[in-house]
């Protein structure tokens, strides 16, 4: 081949390289991507003073969604996605529903943060080489599988409730606040 022939298709191959690279990169952490997705999404959608909160929260979300092993990555999607339909079958507190939305997921972020920080460097393994220590460290591990399950199940059964479970109103809200203002008159 001729040598400007052979720099096009060169240039072809490393085009269809990177894109290549790109797309594996993205089908594998594809929860993270729709965590990105809502979290933006759902900043965007918030209220002035919960926005910057907000974005706070998505944004270690994102940063858990990466670090984080499983099922830190798929939990957070979850949560996320449950606080968009909270937000929406919501009809008394929007805004209470938005902080509760925005609290759990950042706890669960820090929560998964540290998870990570703990399996990257080995804090675990290197406390069970000692052997007086082994037992605590099994102990430890333990705790901290549960609990990377428990705190978004608690989470999603708190948010069911507060959708739920609400005392039983004459009306929509705004007809409830309007008849109390008015007494009831026309």
């Amino acid at each position: 081949m001729s040598d400007p022939l052979s720099n096009i298709v060169e240039g072809v191959i490393w085009t269809i390289n990177g894109f290549l690279v790109i797309v594996y990169y993205a089908a594998d952490h594809i929860q993270t991507l729709a965590l990105a997705v809502a979290t933006i999404l759902f900043a965007a959608y918030t209220s002035q003073e919960q926005r910057i909160w907000a974005m706070g929260s998505g944004g270690m979300a994102i940063l858990a969604s990466l670090l984080a092993p499983a099922p830190v990555p798929l939990f957070l999607l979850v949560m996320s996605l449950a606080g968009w339909a909270g937000t929406w079958l919501e009809q008394y507190n929007k805004p209470a529903q938005h902080w509760n939305t925005i609290r759990g997921q950042a706890l669960y972020a820090v929560a998964g943060l540290g998870f990570a920080m703990y399996r990257h460097f080995g804090l675990g393994s290197s406390i069970a080489s000692d052997p007086m220590m082994s037992q605590g460290a099994g102990y430890l591990n333990a705790l901290i599988g549960i609990g990377m399950y428990v705190i978004p199940l608690g989470w999603l059964a708190m948010l069911t409730q507060s959708i739920w479970a609400h005392p039983p109103a004459q009306g929509t809200p705004d007809a409830l606040i309007t008849a109390i203002r008015t007494r009831g008159k026309q």
